[in-house]
């Protein structure tokens, strides 16, 4: 069992806080300022050291193929994934169906942000000031699209870490859409910690103001998702049988709650 699971949550923040201000004394006692210097990420070095502080158990390499497990615990494998979830499809595959492993996967949220920039010439940071985007536990459904025909695996579970957090992003060389590409996020603080053991568990991220049959356009509302984001979350939930097709208002496709008590709750066959 993960040391955060023996703790309430007032422990599980304190321990969080903990490993966020040892790592950045670790970084100053080598004479680095700590920004820009890991060789990963400082967000998915202490989600790895929260789940557990043993390095012996990061980066273990999954027997058979060329992948490594950001933290192995007997046979209980921890992905930590801060974007797309494209990337680990195959990986996840293969431990839950070849290896049969339990593996959780861990999404950290940037609920509460605050932004800095730095000047690319002068490597000067301005002072900090609070983003008005917040992330919410319910980003996680539409990152699940790309492995929906995994969600009703029962060795697979998610555990959603919403934090605060410090973007540092470059003053120049704007990327996508006019925004400064972010250099680095450094995770100040723990807000809460989820976690949803199976399929039917990820209800709980669908808002209780949404109606038993609702359009995309009204998950988007209810839930804060943006763009295409409403329309992934309704297609995953609706591959984990936590959704079905109901009947088009219009031109608008719309979905229904299922019955999670009830026999029509999709239960997939896994070898």
């Amino acid at each position: 069992m993960l040391l955060p699971d023996l703790l309430d949550e007032n422990g599980k923040r304190v321990l969080f806080s903990k490993l966020c201000e040892r790592a950045m004394t670790e970084r100053r006692e080598q004479g680095r300022d700590g920004i820009g210097t890991l060789s990963e990420k400082w967000l998915h070095r202490i989600v790895k050291r929260y789940l557990t502080e043993d390095t012996q158990n990061h980066e273990i390499p999954v027997e058979g193929r060329k992948f490594v497990s950001d933290v192995r615990i007997g046979d209980h494998a921890y992905e930590v994934q801060t974007g797309d979830f494209a990337p680990m499809a195959e990986k996840l595959d293969y431990c839950l169906n070849t290896l049969g492993l339990e593996v959780t996967v861990v999404y950290p949220v940037a609920q509460n942000r605050w932004v800095s920039r730095i000047h690319p010439e002068t490597a000067e940071i301005s002072p900090r000031r609070r983003s008005p985007r917040h992330g919410k536990p319910a980003d996680l459904l539409a990152r699940l699209y790309p492995i929906r025909r995994l969600l009703s695996h029962p060795r697979l579970h998610f555990r959603v870490l919403a934090l605060e957090v410090h973007d540092f992003r470059l003053e120049s060389d704007k990327g996508r859409r006019g925004k400064s590409p972010r250099f680095e996020r450094i995770p100040l603080a723990l807000l809460s910690d989820q976690t949803f053991e199976d399929a039917s568990a990820l209800a709980r991220l669908l808002p209780e103001t949404l109606p038993e049959c609702f359009t995309v356009k009204e998950l988007s509302k209810a839930t804060g998702l943006r763009g295409r984001d409403p329309y992934s979350a309704a297609r995953a939930l609706e591959a984990a049988g936590l959704l079905c097709a109901a009947e088009p208002l219009g031109r608008a496709m719309r979905f229904r709650r299922r019955d999670l008590h009830g026999s029509n709750l999709k239960r997939l066959t896994f070898s």
